[in-house]
């Protein structure tokens, strides 16, 4: 039977360092996994347009990205959650009046607001997305100024609160530092990316597996009865996960696949 495994990018699929490298040892396991008739998601906190062009060639049978917002399958899109105009007007005029600097997340475009000079945050996400995505990154007075989520950064003259204040009705606030904040539209997430594509292709629940390393991987890990993190994760996520696997750098993904007998 066909089982459905359902991978995290950043720190699971490629590494971490300035290389952004996906493990010899994981393209290995990955293709002899749907050699053996198991079908791979991509399932990643990441847009679309973010997704590193290497990871969409690879050959995976689906996607799952923005926490969810958006699902495609073989290639055909299934499901996408985007924001309105005035909803994405309104929620940027709050972060800018608060002194935030953002990434505005949208399935085929990136917008930025705020500074991104040389060693910051933000100059690194301009200089990594330039890379690999499709389109120019561009700013929120952009005529196709549209999102699906976001993520941003708390300077010294922001008030973190405003977050909760502002968004905390509307989007589930994921704190990835004391910086960083991931902001997603309530009532998605990498878990229900998982219903979605387990219900669109009439599997189960016990057909489903997670692997993942991050926060925002949580919900996912706790939604499927097997879930793996990477030797590399935070500690939250080795306190939720089933199986513990080494570090993405040592053969993590092989390991977990072997501990699954999904490959041999």
């Amino acid at each position: 039977m066909s089982e459905l495994l359902f991978f995290d990018v950043d720190g699971t699929l490629i590494t971490l360092d300035d290389r952004h490298e996906m493990p010899e040892s994981t393209k290995e396991a990955l293709y002899q996994a749907k050699e053996n008739g198991h079908k791979i998601f991509i399932n990643t906190g990441r847009v679309k347009t973010a997704i590193d062009r290497h990871l969409l060639e690879f050959g995976f049978d689906g996607l799952v990205c923005g926490c969810g917002t958006y699902i495609e399958y073989e290639g055909q899109t299934l499901f996408h959650n985007r924001l309105s105009k005035e909803q994405c007007l309104h929620y940027a005029k709050i972060l800018r009046d608060n002194h935030f600097q953002t990434v505005f997340e949208g399935k085929d475009r990136l917008f930025i607001e705020g500074d991104y000079g040389k060693g910051g945050f933000m100059e690194y996400i301009y200089e990594y997305f330039s890379r690999n995505s499709d389109y120019p990154i561009e700013s929120s007075s952009h005529p196709e100024f549209i999102f699906d989520k976001f993520t941003t950064v708390r300077m010294p003259d922001s008030e973190v609160r405003v977050l909760e204040q502002e968004f905390g009705k509307d989007f589930t606030v994921i704190p990835h530092s004391e910086q960083v904040y991931e902001l997603v539209p309530k009532g998605f997430s990498k878990a229900t990316g998982i219903q979605y594509m387990m219900e669109y292709l009439g599997a189960s629940l016990s057909d489903c597996y997670a692997f993942g390393d991050s926060i925002n991987d949580l919900e996912m890990l706790k939604y499927v009865p097997h879930s793996v993190a990477m030797g590399n994760s935070v500690e939250a996520v080795f306190d939720v996960a089933e199986y513990k696997t080494r570090h993405i750098k040592e053969n993590g993904i092989r390991e977990a696949l072997l501990h699954y007998e999904l490959i041999r």
